[in-house]
């Protein structure tokens, strides 16, 4: 028996279970036990979409991908600003026009309160400064800098249109940025 599934492992199992083969026979073939495939899917998300009888090399199999990542993140009692920078996306506001996917978020969301995340953090100056400071970094967005001091660009969108000392700093911080990125 194995403890861990090697990636021609994985691939030879999902190209069977594509063409048609059922999964006792190509897990048997491989050598793996079910309970082996079982475990190796709560990690290998192809595995799992294969298990679900679907193609995980499929084009709308990235967009189930990433929408479940959020929400596990959501779960997690991750920051929806911080699921974003983990699954690689500048905005899930897109996604949450489907109404479905919105109730998913805010069920979950409420579900991982005792968890995690539940509201959100004071812009302190101490989270100011250090927000600027990530900002005059090569790269950094306003996105990954609030993510950093755990405030949302929402927040810091808010203040940047209240307060021009703000909006100056925010500007400044932007310029060091790209004058060290040069």
């Amino acid at each position: 028996m194995t403890t861990q599934f090697t990636d021609s492992q994985v691939n030879r199992l999902i190209t069977a279970l594509r063409h048609g083969q059922g999964l006792d026979v190509a897990a048997a073939e491989l050598g793996l036990e079910l309970r082996e495939v079982w475990a190796g899917a709560r990690t290998d998300t192809r595995l799992t979409i294969a298990l679900a009888g679907r193609d995980p090399d499929a084009a709308e199999e990235k967009t189930r991908i990433a929408h479940a990542s959020f929400l596990r993140l959501l779960a997690l009692g991750v920051t929806p600003t911080r699921a974003e920078l983990i699954v690689e996306v500048s905005s899930t506001s897109g996604w949450r026009r489907d109404p479905v996917f919105a109730q998913a978020c805010d069920a979950v969301a409420s579900m991982s309160v005792p968890y995690g995340h539940n509201r959100q953090m004071r812009f302190t100056p101490a989270r100011v400064a250090r927000f600027l400071e990530e900002l005059s970094s090569p790269g950094v967005t306003v996105l990954a800098a609030g993510a950093t001091v755990g405030v949302t660009p929402a927040a810091i969108y808010q203040r940047r249109h209240r307060e021009a000392e703000f909006a100056e700093a925010m500007d400044q911080a932007r310029a060091v940025a790209r004058g060290a990125g040069s």
